[in-house]
């Protein structure tokens, strides 16, 4: 995403000393933690054809601070995000994005996507447009499965993230002057809890913030409750229902 989720993300770019161990959630933090899902196209489209997926509640902020103002929310710019998904042989793939090292907040990992123009007719418009304008890929080699719910930015913006399949072969190029790389991770790691810990804090303010982790890969900020409100969407779909205890005279 270009500047949209900038100044968000940007609050959460002091890393933790080198080898430090997670801190801790603060006290009274319920711990996120959905149940493991192992993410298929079928399990996919489950979601997106059941009622909960075709009309998504908002994804929450899952950081701890202070909420979006409602100023902020009534003034903010609409923006879109592609979510892709890639088939690859060994699994299905999230494709990530690295903003190039000479715009603000280089460095930054993210999804494609940026804010609507007077000419997107739709978010799922926007979200291939852009898409398109970041690493080269043609909107028709994206399969739209469907919407996640509405998030609001601490920065202003309101994003829809749109989740596209794509189906090799297809071709990338980076834009030179937004993307310094191109990234793929499994698509399970979004979906595992163990990926997701409190990797800052703040405790003069009484503040906390998510991480995702795989390797040298941190999604952070608004990026980062993306990838939870997708997961635990999927899991308020997949997870059973807990049959209560039968009682016995």
């Amino acid at each position: 995403m270009k500047s949209t989720d900038a100044s968000d993300e940007n609050r959460e770019r002091v890393d933790p000393v080198a080898g430090a161990q997670a801190e801790p959630p603060p006290h009274g933090r319920s711990v996120f933690a959905p149940p493991d899902l192992d993410p298929s196209l079928s399990l996919l489209e489950a979601h997106f054809e059941s009622a909960r997926g075709r009309t998504p509640d908002p994804i929450r902020n899952y950081h701890r601070e202070s909420p979006v103002s409602d100023r902020i929310r009534d003034q903010a710019v609409a923006a879109s995000v592609l979510l892709p998904i890639i088939e690859r042989p060994e699994g299905l793939q999230i494709l990530l994005t690295r903003r190039h090292h000479a715009i603000t907040y280089p460095g930054q990992i993210c999804f494609p996507g940026g804010r609507a123009d007077a000419t997107d007719g739709s978010a799922e418009a926007t979200a291939l447009r852009e898409t398109h304008e970041e690493i080269g890929l043609t909107p028709s080699r994206v399969r739209i499965l469907g919407r996640l719910g509405i998030y609001h930015t601490q920065s202003g913006y309101r994003i829809t993230p749109i989740v596209g399949l794509i189906r090799p072969p297809f071709s990338l190029s980076a834009s030179p002057h937004e993307v310094d790389e191109i990234l793929e991770i499994p698509l399970a790691t979004l979906t595992r809890s163990s990926s997701y810990r409190i990797w800052r804090t703040a405790p003069e303010t009484d503040q906390a913030f998510f991480a995702m982790e795989y390797g040298e890969i941190r999604l952070t900020g608004p990026t980062v409750c993306l990838a939870m409100g997708f997961y635990e969407a999927l899991a308020a779909t997949h997870t059973p229902p807990v049959e209560p205890r039968s009682s016995r005279p």
